[in-house]
């Protein structure tokens, strides 16, 4: 993976007995955003066959005006600076359902 360009931003980071939840985002020095995640749960367990996933998307820098124009941001906006503002805690699940939507090409990964 390449390197942080600047500090990024924590998006996310519950915990509960037998749970952790986490997600955090930063941008590379190519100008693609990392969005990365670990969920620890047993309902997991059902879902993916183990209590533990990490996870990510990448949106590589030419996507980005895109992705925020579907996050509500104003042209040229920062990404980091979007998603500090907008998107932590409960935001956060905002953030990965635009992801999902496919509105702009996202790589996904599961481990």
């Amino acid at each position: 993976m390449a390197a942080p360009k600047r500090p990024g931003v924590v998006l996310r980071s519950e915990r509960s007995p037998g749970q952790y939840h986490s997600m955090r985002a930063h941008v590379d020095d190519e100008g693609t955003l990392h969005v990365e995640g670990e969920d620890v749960d047993p309902l997991l367990d059902s879902f993916v066959g183990k209590g533990e996933v990490e996870w990510s998307y990448k949106v590589r820098a030419e996507h980005l005006p895109a992705l925020v124009e579907a996050l509500g941001g104003e042209p040229g906006a920062d990404v980091i600076d979007l998603l500090a503002e907008r998107y932590t805690g409960e935001g956060s699940y905002e953030l990965k359902r635009v992801l999902n939507s496919r509105v702009v090409p996202v790589e996904r990964f599961l481990y």
